[in-house]
């Protein structure tokens, strides 16, 4: 599949389920951070399937989170990327995710989206995948997915 199609996809996706309209970016940072939390559970077992699983996750969010905030005009995955060890690159995203939570309670600085793109692309690459990989298994996982929204966050139907 195509980025743009499956970025689009995952836009109608969040749409139908309110995510978008429904929850508030605020709602989807707490979001980010659980699953940035997975990938670092993963990390730390080196889990490539939780890896590549989370990373998907966390771009799920950020294309959420971009749709709510129209922090990107023109969201794209295919950014370059450095590819660190991920102990050393932890440090670069604890340091974009702290300026995301600034931009969603009004900040300026819209080019951290990119940045942590950037940061979940030199992850995948690390690891051996792509994110277009990693976003495909992510959608593949949620597509069909039921839940309810209660109070703001989206609860999955196994999870009621």
């Amino acid at each position: 599949m195509k980025e743009k199609e499956l970025i689009v996809k995952i836009e109608q996706w969040a749409k139908d389920r309110n995510l978008v309209l429904g929850s508030t970016p605020q709602k989807q940072f707490i979001k980010l951070m659980e699953e940035f939390g997975e990938l670092c559970a993963g990390i730390a077992r080196n889990d490539k399937e939780k890896i590549k699983d989370s990373i998907g996750d966390c771009g799920v969010v950020l294309i959420i989170l971009n749709e709510q905030c129209q922090i990107e005009k023109d969201l794209t995955f295919a950014w370059e990327f450095r590819i660190e060890s991920p102990e050393n690159q932890i440090k670069y995203t604890m340091r974009y995710l702290n300026d995301l939570s600034w931009l969603i309670d009004g900040g300026e600085d819209k080019f951290v989206l990119c940045e942590l793109i950037t940061e979940l692309n030199g992850y995948a690459h690390y690891y051996g995948f792509t994110m277009l990989e990693c976003l495909e298994h992510a959608y593949e996982q949620i597509k069909d997915r039921k839940g309810k929204m209660i109070d703001g966050v989206f609860v999955k139907e196994e999870d009621l």
